[in-house]
């Protein structure tokens, strides 16, 4: 069994990660920790193979570079054999480059990171690569979800309100494909399942 570590003040975002990688990891053991001394602790008692970890801890200053990437190096240094990802809401090429030479396997902003997202960076990792999500001028939209809809079809109109401008419905089905491992045009039946239901309750947002 893998075990997952989430280092991560917020707790809704710290809940939400952790969630995240138990859909995207199946056999997975995640624990969370909300300061750099509790992170310290669990690294000292067990072994994990992937720290998830945002450099805005409590007792650091959130706009410091030097806090920043302390707390990134000081994670590293404690799990030296585990795969480290970095997650923050106030991302920048300089600093992901930063952590990429302390040793950190992706940098991922979490301005607009949708459901599924995540389970890719992760895939991506496992082919040996060291991917950057960095935040676009265009993830500030709203996120809505739907009682009504099953976790597919919610994810697959996420991607479709979030699309940018002269983006097709079929690029959007194949990107959800690519990511979820179903086919282009599963997604679209979920799009179209999930559309139906909005329209029968007259809460269709624009754009889908």
């Amino acid at each position: 069994m893998r075990r997952a570590l989430v280092v991560e003040d917020q707790n809704l975002m710290r809940l939400a990660l952790m969630t995240e990688l138990r859909a995207g990891l199946r056999d997975c053991c995640v624990a969370g920790a909300q300061t750099l001394p509790l992170a310290r602790q669990l690294l000292e008692q067990d072994q994990f193979d992937l720290v998830i970890t945002d450099p805005g801890l409590p007792g650091f200053d959130p706009t410091s570079r030097h806090d920043r990437l302390h707390v990134v190096e000081t994670i590293i240094e404690a799990a030296p054999e585990a795969a480290h990802i970095v997650v923050t809401g106030s991302d920048d090429e300089d600093e992901a480059l930063a952590c990429r030479l302390l040793g950190a396997r992706s940098y991922v902003c979490k301005t607009g990171l949708a459901p599924g997202e995540l389970r890719n960076v992760l895939e991506r990792i496992d082919r040996g690569e060291t991917p950057i999500r960095l935040s676009e001028l265009d993830a500030a939209k709203p996120d809505v979800r739907f009682p009504t809809l099953t976790p597919r079809e919610d994810e697959i109109l996420a991607m479709m309100m979030r699309r940018k401008a002269g983006t097709k419905r079929r690029e959007v089905f194949e990107t959800m494909s690519s990511k979820t491992g179903i086919n282009p045009a599963s997604a679209e039946k979920y799009y179209k399942q999930a559309r139906a239901k909005l329209l029968k309750l007259g809460r269709l947002p624009k754009g889908l």
